[in-house]
């Protein structure tokens, strides 16, 4: 079976977590210096701060744009639930605008007739690695003073104008879950516009101290704006360090398969999303749209392609049910989705395969 997801492994992973447990120093330090210093460089962005998880870059996101109860935020229902979570968690309200049927990602036509004065944010994923249409919504959030909040758990190396995904907007989160294009088995970043706001972000992250103090004292400086417990440590940053030195080479495998895809894969049933024209998508997924999708994945499984829809639209979970709202674009989209395998591990003979098999279906 071709798996849709497989875990990237640096090569003597073993030895250097060792030599993070020999040092004593498991938690935040010298590792993850270093892994947010080299990300930041990677990104083109020095005002990123690591998480323990993107959920967690993005609830520091949702603090940093103060959103609270009964506060709105217009966002996606077409993501993983983590990106509405944080938001729900405190009571404000979702507003669901709908998606580009043939991206995937979040309609700024759709943004600026849900504004009114209690809109605090405007956040949206950047569906399957692909960016979302940025300066349509930077257009709309400047015209109304509004902060934009990306989820780039799909998006790490996309770029968007010459850019890299994570120096356009207020904030960008990023994902290093197990299955992303760089794994730290579990964590996260947050990138920001503003260095004053990375800066507040990196005492928010550990209770609202400055670690960076080195001295005997860091436990006893005053706190004047309580954080939360969402730093990164060594072992995950070590990780990080070594998964950073081949995930250009890791992405470039991904956009490779997909541009062949996008190019051979010929059938009149299946329907490939838009190709993006304003940069380069991350390619995390490759996702395909077909009316019988649950037959289409039982014939791809009997040809040894995994599949999945990977995520589900978020107002069908119940504890979204207030902010249902019409969403025809979601409806056809999610009905109709699949991903087939796109990434690193593919060799050419297994996308021969994958395309052979979607053409005769």
């Amino acid at each position: 079976m071709l798996p849709l997801f497989k875990v990237h492994k640096p090569e003597g992973i073993g030895e250097i977590l060792e030599g993070v447990f020999d040092s004593g120093f498991l938690t935040e330090g010298d590792y993850s210096d270093q892994f947010e210093r080299s990300l930041g460089d990677w990104i083109g962005n020095p005002n990123v701060c690591l998480t323990n998880s993107c959920t967690s870059a993005l609830d520091l996101a949702r603090h940093m744009c103060e959103v609270g109860k009964g506060d709105e935020v217009i966002t996606t229902a077409m993501t993983c639930m983590a990106t509405n979570l944080p938001f729900y968690q405190v009571g404000a309200k979702l507003v669901f605008a709908d998606i580009q049927p043939e991206t995937g990602n979040i309609d700024p036509g759709e943004i600026e007739s849900k504004i009114t004065e209690r809109t605090k944010a405007i956040v949206f994923v950047h569906w399957a690695g692909r960016p979302a249409d940025l300066r349509a919504i930077h257009a709309i959030a400047n015209r109304h003073g509004i902060p934009v909040v990306e989820d780039a758990a799909h998006a790490l190396g996309a770029v968007y104008d010459g850019v890299k995904i994570g120096a356009h907007s207020d904030f960008v989160c990023f994902s290093f879950q197990a299955i992303k294009h760089l794994s730290t088995a579990d964590g996260g970043a947050i990138a920001c516009k503003r260095a004053e706001d990375s800066e507040r972000i990196r005492r928010l992250r550990w209770f609202g101290l400055d670690r960076s103090r080195k001295d005997t004292q860091r436990w006893s400086q005053d706190i004047p704006e309580g954080g939360y417990k969402y730093h990164m440590n060594n072992l995950n940053a070590a990780i990080g360090i070594e998964q950073l030195k081949s995930i250009d080479s890791l992405i470039d495998s991904h956009r490779r398969h997909a541009a062949r895809y996008d190019d051979e894969i010929k059938n009149s049933k299946i329907e490939k999303l838009k190709p993006f024209e304003s940069g380069e998508s991350a390619c995390w997924i490759y996702s395909l749209l077909v009316e019988d999708r649950e037959s289409f994945q039982a014939y791809l499984a009997e040809h040894q392609v995994a599949s999945d829809w990977v995520h589900v639209r978020n107002d069908q979970y119940s504890i979204f049910s207030e902010f249902r709202t019409a969403l025809p674009n979601v409806d056809s989209f999610e009905r109709r989705l699949i991903n087939i395998p796109v990434g690193w591990w593919l060799s050419d003979q297994d996308v021969d395969h994958v395309v052979r098999i979607v053409n005769d279906y």
